[in-house]
């Protein structure tokens, strides 16, 4: 059977299917299915893998279309990164890859993109020494690991997500030492 090309919507009311017909028996198996109430069941494998993204520049833009990718923060000289304007529902991740001699920050696009939630600082060599530090919703929008007492130690997370078009919900595990500093500002 030939190939179509449709140029515009692929309109069904009833679901799709993308089949396999045996050569010798002619026995129909379905592969994939969208019911008509847009639920996807499949016998194959769907790819869920994240976009994982590796910093070495001294200064980087995230990309709106980037929404879900892992950064490694990987430039021991320092790191900006500049988030783009906030969306609702864009979420990245950040990781610290190497330990940090030199600032690393992320910056919002937008200084009326403001930072909200929180940063766990622990630091590895004093097994008690853990700090919480809360953004004051006033005028945060960086997250500055410019020190070692910042969390600027490789091994930390950062989880953005944009909750609204001016607030980015930040869920930071970092590690740092000496006397644990708010990344905040």
């Amino acid at each position: 059977m030939a190939n179509t090309t449709f140029n515009g919507p692929v309109r069904a009311e009833k679901g799709f299917e993308q089949i396999s017909i045996a050569s010798g028996t002619g026995v129909v198996t379905t592969n994939l299915d969208v019911d008509t109430s847009g639920n996807l069941v499949t016998t194959g494998y769907v790819s869920s893998y994240d976009n994982v993204v590796s910093i070495t520049d001294a200064t980087y833009s995230v990309a709106s279309t980037q929404s879900g990718a892992v950064f490694t923060l990987n430039r021991a000289a320092g790191i900006v990164v500049t988030l783009p304007t906030a969306v609702a529902g864009l979420q990245y991740t950040f990781i610290v890859g190497t330990t940090f001699t030199g600032a690393g920050q992320i910056n919002t696009q937008n200084t009326s993109d403001l930072y909200s939630g929180f940063a766990m600082i622990f630091d590895p060599a004093t097994a008690t020494d853990m700090n919480a530090f809360i953004p004051d919703a006033s005028n945060d929008d960086t997250i500055d690991l410019g020190t070692a007492a910042q969390g600027w130690l490789v091994g930390g997370i950062i989880r953005l997500k944009a909750e609204t078009a001016a607030v980015w919900h930040c869920e930071a595990h970092l590690h740092g030492d000496g006397s644990l500093a708010t990344p905040f500002e």
